[in-house]
């Protein structure tokens, strides 16, 4: 069987790996771009280790040449920017795939991941489907779901994604080989939400209007990519890494009002909650909270939530 593997990201490398640890003949179709987070020197490098034809695309239209040439039986796409004309992918006798990294048809749209983080979703789901003509829309052959953890965050569960989509992928083409159905499911139109790309406003915390899980859950969504959620002192861009629900009595400052007390950096929210900030961002330096003092952070100022 000949598998042809289509991305712009490193999140292909343990498909790839996978694929041929198993000796199946790969192909790579890697579609670079100022966004890709691997370079086209190290992921041909890999390829050339493992044994896997790698051809990097110049432009768009060489997808359905590559196909011409290379001939696969099945496709899968792990990571592509743009719109594919199923149409002129002609003669893919097993089917061309999508592998989705959000649950469907609820998630559909390019950072399902940061979505279902920022919404604090209980279950973060990956799924499988069939590729058409209209965005994440085909037929859901194979999901599954992992529970969302406190310790999650958005660069963690796109390599657990990279991982789990392995045994999506080894069920399907164990299923096809075999000639045994695949899931087949039908996306429930009834609830279709399409999410564009995070907008500056999806990354800033809204101190009077958010409580604080959903402030945790923004930081988790935001971290590392964003360098963390987003807020404002005195004018000034200010990224919160990491936090925790403080347990101590609550507070009745107003939210988003900063309390720094010896080594400890934490921020009142709504309904009298307190988070105790671990790390923040300022200037492109990760800092530790114990150093908040040291930046000008002073009990009394107030968080600004105005872009």
């Amino acid at each position: 069987m000949k598998i042809g593997i289509v991305s712009n990201s490193k999140i292909c490398i343990p498909l790839l790996g996978y694929l041929s640890n198993i000796q199946a003949g790969v192909t790579l179709y890697f579609a670079k771009s100022a966004q890709s987070d691997i370079s086209e020197h190290d992921l041909a490098g890999f390829c050339s280790t493992n044994g896997i034809a790698f051809y990097a695309e110049n432009n768009r239209a060489e997808l359905y040449n590559w196909q011409q040439v290379h001939q696969p039986d099945i496709i899968f796409v792990t990571g592509y920017a743009h719109k594919i004309d199923v149409l002129q992918l002609l003669g893919v006798p097993m089917g061309i795939y999508n592998i989705h990294y959000g649950s469907l048809p609820q998630y559909r749209g390019p950072a399902p991941v940061f979505w279902q983080l920022k919404n604090g979703e209980a279950q973060l789901g990956l799924s499988i489907h069939v590729l058409t003509d209209k965005f994440d829309a085909g037929t859901v052959v194979w999901e599954q779901s992992i529970k969302n953890e406190e310790y999650h965050n958005y660069s963690y569960i796109n390599q657990l994604f990279s991982e789990l989509q392995v045994r999506g992928v080894a069920e399907i083409i164990a299923k096809l080989s075999q000639k045994q159905p695949l899931l087949n499911k039908e996306q429930n139109l009834t609830h279709t939400n399409y999410y564009k790309k995070p907008q500056l406003a999806d990354v800033i915390i809204n101190w009077g209007k958010m409580p604080a899980k959903q402030i945790l859950d923004l930081i988790k969504a935001c971290t590392p990519w964003n360098n963390g959620a987003g807020t404002l002192i005195n004018g000034f861009e200010f990224k919160i890494l990491d936090a925790q629900l403080a347990t101590e009595d609550n507070v009745s400052q107003t939210p988003g009002t900063i309390i720094v007390l010896d080594n400890s950096f934490k921020v009142a929210c709504l309904n009298g909650a307190i988070l105790n900030i671990k790390y923040f961002n300022i200037n492109n330096t990760c800092v530790p909270a114990r150093y908040a003092g040291f930046y000008g952070l002073k009990t009394g100022q107030i968080f600004s939530s105005e872009l």
